[in-house]
């Protein structure tokens, strides 16, 4: 610790407040935003406080909200689900998305069980290298009365062509109603990226609906309804709530009776049950998106040309690149970029040398997630055949909201502490 205070003594301010508070992570139960750094103004006077009970005035008033799973003056008929705060963040993102309606859910994860559990599929293609906690759930969930849903997988950049054969083939087994393809463009940690439009196309000439995990472009770089996705799904404690506080997560769909169906399984299934306070700030805190992607996405340049021609690194791995094999892919339909970026070490290093260069790390934090505003480091463990990947250790690294002069000199100080 007494390194990293040292360290942090030479930074500039906006890092030194953001990693003040952290010195000790242990102090700070690994929260890495402990005194709510870029806290919301207060929703309104009279914002929720989150209470399990809402009353009524009278009994037939209850059995209406009862029977609507609304009070007649905003929010549930019990419960925190769909609270006014989280009512006014529905709206909003829908808006943003440009869908029929929104719902908001406690995480990303739970906005993605709301989604597979509200259309039941009894089969559903998913991309390679799935964000593994939603590839759990999906294996594991049992996602239909009638048993779990079949998986088949398609590659991780597939063409509309390929998922389309695959589509020609599960018809034979399965109907329309019953068979959804799931994209996650790009995909966790290697960043490969599909042909969305195709692959809706194709969905679309078959009657299957279709649902894309968003998050790392958020709406701010692409919006999947626009471009024939039926459901978005985004993890919204990343960009849009920017600051690790807003654990949330949010479903957006064109089409009326699509939105229906989520709400209904949003009562049922409990996962939205936001606190209204969380919702508040993310109501706030959204309208900020674009800045702070924006300035994410240039320290994310400004690290990758530190790593790039060093002896150590093998590979960078990003779309932004113009090397990247998805790189036409990310011009067209993103844009722009955002924090994330991997780097695959050579593969004549050994392991533990690149450990002790990431533990000799004072701002880069080991942690889950990305899309805050600390940066993070963490091993890339994809779910995929090992023979598609780079072949020495592989670590995703997150761009904060440091300065990136303080975060390209926590690198050099590094691998003077740990040399590879």
């Amino acid at each position: 610790m007494r390194r990293r205070e040292a360290f942090l003594a030479g930074c500039r301010p906006a890092t030194r407040r953001i990693h003040a508070p952290i010195l000790d992570v242990a102090a700070a139960r690994g929260h890495l935003n402990p005194r709510g750094l870029g806290r919301a103004r207060a929703f309104s006077d009279l914002g929720s406080l989150g209470q399990s009970s809402v009353g009524f005035e009278t009994l037939a008033d209850y059995e209406a909200a009862d029977a609507a799973g609304r009070a007649p003056y905003g929010g549930a008929e019990y419960g925190v689900v769909q609270s006014p705060e989280a009512d006014a963040v529905c709206a909003k993102f829908a808006a943003l998305h440009g869908g029929a309606g929104a719902i908001v859910c406690a995480s990303g994860l739970a906005a993605i069980a709301t989604v597979l559990d509200a259309f039941a599929p009894k089969l559903v293609l998913i991309p390679e290298g799935l964000y593994f906690p939603a590839w759990r759930y999906m294996a594991e969930a049992n996602l239909s009365e009638t048993g779990r849903a079949a998986l088949v997988t398609y590659p991780a950049g597939a063409s509309g062509a390929e998922v389309g054969a695959l589509l020609d083939e599960a018809g034979r087994l399965f109907a329309p109603a019953d068979t959804m393809v799931y994209l996650e463009a790009p995909v966790s940690g290697t960043f490969e990226i599909p042909d969305i439009a195709g692959i809706a196309a194709a969905a679309a000439r078959a009657g299957i609906r279709t649902v894309m995990d968003n998050t790392w472009g958020s709406h701010v770089r692409f919006r999947p309804l626009d471009h024939g996705i039926g459901i978005a799904v985004q993890a919204t404690t990343k960009y849009e709530g920017g600051y690790g506080d807003t654990p949330s997560g949010v479903a957006v769909a064109r089409a009326e009776a699509d939105i229906a169906r989520l709400r209904r399984r949003l009562r049922i299934g409990g996962h939205g049950a936001v606190s209204p306070q969380t919702c508040a700030r993310l109501f706030h805190r959204v309208d900020g998106a674009k800045a702070r992607l924006d300035r994410h996405e240039a320290t994310a340049a400004a690290l990758m040309a530190w790593f790039e021609g060093k002896a150590f690194t093998a590979r960078i791995l990003s779309p932004t690149r113009a090397d990247s094999p998805h790189h036409a892919r990310y011009q067209q339909y993103f844009g722009a970029g955002n924090s994330l970026f991997t780097v695959a070490f050579d593969e004549g290093l050994p392991g533990e040398r690149v450990h002790a260069f990431v533990d000799a790390l004072l701002l880069f934090r080991v942690a889950e997630s990305w899309g805050g505003h600390v940066s993070l480091v963490l091993p890339v463990h994809p779910r995929r055949d090992p023979a598609t990947l780079p072949k020495g250790a592989t670590f995703r690294f997150n761009a904060g909201l440091e300065e990136a002069g303080d975060l390209i000199a926590d690198l050099e100080q590094a691998a003077r502490a740990a040399p590879l």
